[in-house]
């Protein structure tokens, strides 16, 4: 098993239920290795820090055979995109850019989101989102990324 096999194993078996793992990355350039973590209602420094040094203590006690590296842990960033479907409802009314397998690409507010879709909304160039704004249905499936669009005025 390599190191980011490892890793992604352990941060699953430490997080606490509100937690989840996200993405292990490794950088190919260099021996950086990030670990990314969210929560149903976001992560605390706290929620990393001990994360951190949960990973760092079972490979000390494992002594992981491997080059050195340096690994960090923290949320993705508002800049990543989602790669698990439970991000998705904490961003409920917040405007993403959805790029589809069919190479579409869609710009809209997140309104709803269950097991197997979302839901966007999309605004009238000049009035904006309206209460009768067209809505679409998308499946996860369809899916190949979605951008959370960082936005400082309230949308509407």
């Amino acid at each position: 098993m390599n190191i980011v096999q490892q890793l992604t194993e352990w941060t699953q078996e430490f997080l606490p239920p509100h937690l989840f793992l996200v993405e292990v990355e490794q950088n190919p350039n260099s021996n950086n290795i990030a670990v990314y973590i969210d929560g149903d209602t976001g992560v605390r420094i706290e929620d990393c820090r001990l994360l951190s040094k949960s990973l760092n203590a079972k490979l000390d006690e494992m002594e992981f055979e491997t080059d050195p590296f340096y690994f960090e842990v923290s949320s993705p960033g508002i800049d990543k995109p989602l790669k698990s479907q439970r991000q998705y409802p904490k961003h409920i009314g917040r405007e993403l850019i959805v790029k589809l397998k069919s190479n579409i690409e869609l710009l809209g507010k997140l309104t709803e989101v269950n097991a197997d879709n979302i839901i966007l909304i999309f605004k009238d160039k000049k009035k904006g989102y309206l209460p009768n704004a067209i809505k679409k249905e998308i499946s996860f499936e369809e899916i190949t990324e979605s951008i959370v669009q960082i936005s400082f005025n309230k949308i509407q």
